[in-house]
């Protein structure tokens, strides 16, 4: 397979076009096997194969049968899948017996690569599944970020942003997988350092619907910071009640005092703001 390493950057109908072919620059014949022949490929960075588009998929399978063929390598017992899982699992849900495959050479590294690339480059996959795909071909195989921006075509800079987001909190990964919220969302929620910052402002995403734009709003707030004072360390209760009021209020608010007594300083930047803040705590009242 040596001619697939150039066909990569190039897009899906590089990849298969390389794949379909012999050594010998032949079309590679298209066989049939037992559907219970195939097994998945072990490098899948898909997750969720549940989805609309596969409910599709099995509709179609159905009805037409499949006819792009699962590219294959041979296995100890029957075939291991290289590219075309989603079409496999489509047609035992279908109840095809029998699936077209056609057979390739290739080195755990090259069937690593094609299925994440695949997967990448139909876009299937959530941003989640495609950060750790970036994370498997960088760690695995060995590959600088230049590498595999060559291999998926895609830029250095979209890579490293959706690697970033492996690092947000497990709420926070969880709204993602469910689509309550976007990349965006999850990249503006990383300019915040803790983690506990990070979950409380989601939860004002979420309630009040905010876009990307208003999250990155929101998230300024959150990060100006008061003044710092020598005064004695702060009652710890006090200060996570300042950050949760802090992003309930969407407007920076401080806590003067002590548990005991005291008072609530809420900021405020435009009269825009101030007639916010106002009818927010008068519904609230």
């Amino acid at each position: 397979m040596a001619q697939k390493k150039d066909a990569l950057g190039k897009g899906l109908g590089a990849i298969f076009s390389d794949l379909l072919e012999t050594d010998a620059g032949r079309k590679a014949p298209v066989n049939t096997c037992g559907i219970e022949e195939l097994r998945p490929n072990r490098w899948q960075p898909r997750k969720n194969f549940n989805d609309e588009d596969q409910k599709n998929l099995i509709a179609s399978v159905r009805q037409s049968g499949i006819i792009q063929p699962i590219i294959v390598r041979r296995a100890d017992s029957g075939y291991e899948i290289i590219a075309g899982e989603r079409r496999w699992r489509a047609a035992q849900a279908a109840g095809l017996k029998e699936v077209p495959i056609v057979v390739r050479k290739a080195t755990d590294a090259e069937a690593a690569e094609l299925s994440l690339i695949e997967n990448i480059q139909r876009e299937e996959l959530g941003p989640l599944e495609e950060a750790d795909a970036y994370v498997t071909l960088m760690e695995t195989f060995h590959l600088s970020q230049e590498s595999v921006s060559a291999r998926v075509g895609k830029d250095r800079s979209t890579i490293a942003n959706a690697i970033r987001l492996l690092k947000l909190p497990d709420r926070v990964k969880a709204a993602l997988t469910e689509k309550k919220i976007t990349p965006g969302h999850g990249r503006c929620l990383l300019s915040l350092n803790a983690a506990g910052e990070q979950t409380a402002a989601l939860d004002v995403i979420l309630k009040k619907g905010l876009s990307v734009r208003e999250t990155e709003r929101l998230v300024n707030r959150l990060k100006q910071k008061p003044a710092e004072k020598k005064t004695a360390a702060r009652d710890r209760f006090m200060a996570d009640l300042e950050k949760q009021l802090t992003a309930k209020c969407m407007a920076r608010v401080r806590l003067k005092g002590s548990s005991k007594k005291g008072l609530i300083e809420i900021s405020y930047q435009s009269m825009d703001e101030l007639n916010r803040l106002a009818r927010y705590l008068l519904d609230e009242l």
